[in-house]
């Protein structure tokens, strides 16, 4: 049996924020959109990309990603997961992140 892998290491910046919202149980939620601006090696070659992806994160990394300015750099860690049980848009969710 094979162990499935959803793992996201990417260095973007913070362009925009929501306030930080609590759930029901008082755990942080941030939710906010980061832009990446870089070049990846594909087929033999360079390739530029530039994107936004939304992120999520929880608890204390939530609270740290909210006090973080707007156009910081940011490395995180994290996974992929569909922003609800029925959307195929998929969100980042943030497990460890740090300012560069």
């Amino acid at each position: 049996m094979s162990e499935e892998i959803n793992a996201v290491q990417i260095t973007a910046s913070l362009v925009d924020k929501h306030e930080l919202k609590y759930t029901p149980a008082g755990i942080a939620v941030f939710e906010g959109t980061f832009h990446y601006s870089g070049d990846v090696y594909e087929a033999g070659g360079m390739r530029h990309l530039e994107f936004d992806f939304s992120a999520v994160s929880f608890a204390d990394t939530a609270v740290g990603l909210e006090k973080t300015a707007l156009g910081s750099k940011v490395h995180m860690k994290g996974f992929l997961s569909p922003r609800t049980m029925r959307s195929s848009r998929l969100t980042v969710h943030v497990t460890e992140y740090k300012i560069n």
